[in-house]
């Protein structure tokens, strides 16, 4: 059985890395998870201009 974490985990893993200002596509890279209280956040860093792409999720 997957977790809903397992399954945004996988959506995230391979969801495009597409730079949020400039376009640029990494295809070395991934997003990264984080948790904080009652958020998980995902973030990519674009490794050429530093741009962050983020989603946040709210836990209950």
């Amino acid at each position: 059985m997957t977790t809903v974490l397992e399954h945004v985990r996988r959506r995230y893993e391979t969801t495009d890395k597409k730079c949020p200002d400039y376009g640029y596509v990494d295809e070395e890279g991934n997003w990264v998870s984080q948790t904080a209280r009652r958020k998980l956040v995902y973030r990519h860093v674009c490794p050429s201009c530093d741009a962050t792409g983020e989603q946040t999720f709210n836990l209950k």
